[in-house]
């Protein structure tokens, strides 16, 4: 199993990390926007999710897996900056299966299994990289895993998202922690653990002191030692 799972605070350039990492690799990158339209395209929401714990659970899995393949591999760096900051803050962990959506009615417990179902069926196939999405909970003991986080001191991710955003640092500041205490909530919620909790995570990278091309070589490197010492 070939997989990388890369969590990341808002304004911590993880994102451009992630993608940086998946064109070294070769890698696809998939990440919420990424699981949302191929939901989209497979007909999600226009079905209910329920079906997918019966017999229709195959079916509608392989045609959200088979939407994210016919996407591009990894987006341009400027879009992955877009998705991170439309995700934000608003609707963090929301979207296509939220229940904000008045014409399909689901529970966010909803959402969070369908995705769990998609990130397994994608580490089966490998050769991926995986943003966000609790990927290191739901994939904490999968064989050849590796886990990264990607963090920055809140002043300089301020620093970042007020430049980015033309926004006031008060105003980043704002959403920083909106963003912070959201996926925070997201994950002692939806899968009991601490979301800063180093032990999580192989490698955490804080990217104040280390620029996000040598992040993404760090990952690469360990991803490919680990690779060769598990084929030794």
């Amino acid at each position: 199993m070939s997989v990388i799972t890369v969590s990341r605070q808002l304004a911590s350039l993880g994102c451009e990390i992630a993608a940086e990492v998946a064109s070294l690799l070769g890698f696809r990158l998939v990440d919420r926007e990424i699981i949302h339209r191929a939901a989209e395209e497979a007909g999600v929401p226009k079905i209910a999710l329920q079906e997918i714990a019966y017999e229709g659970r195959r079916d509608v899995l392989n045609r959200i897996l088979n939407a994210v393949y016919s996407m591009p591999a990894v987006p341009r760096t400027a879009e992955t900056w877009r998705r991170e900051a439309a995700s934000s803050v608003v609707r963090p962990f929301g979207g296509l299966f939220s229940p904000a959506v008045p014409s399909f009615t689901v529970t966010l417990k909803d959402y969070v299994d369908v995705v769990g179902m998609v990130i397994r069926d994608l580490s089966r196939e490998g050769r991926v990289v995986i943003a966000g999405r609790g990927g290191q909970v739901i994939l904490h003991d999968a064989p050849g895993a590796l886990h990264a986080q990607i963090v920055a001191p809140l002043e300089h991710r301020v620093a970042v998202l007020a430049r980015r955003e033309g926004i006031s640092e008060e105003e980043a500041t704002r959403v920083l922690r909106a963003s912070d205490r959201a996926r925070k909530d997201y994950l002692r919620k939806y899968h009991g653990v601490d979301w800063l909790d180093p032990t999580l995570y192989d490698l955490v990278i804080n990217t104040h002191r280390i620029p996000p091309p040598v992040a993404a070589a760090m990952i690469v490197d360990a991803h490919q030692r680990l690779a060769e010492q598990n084929h030794a």
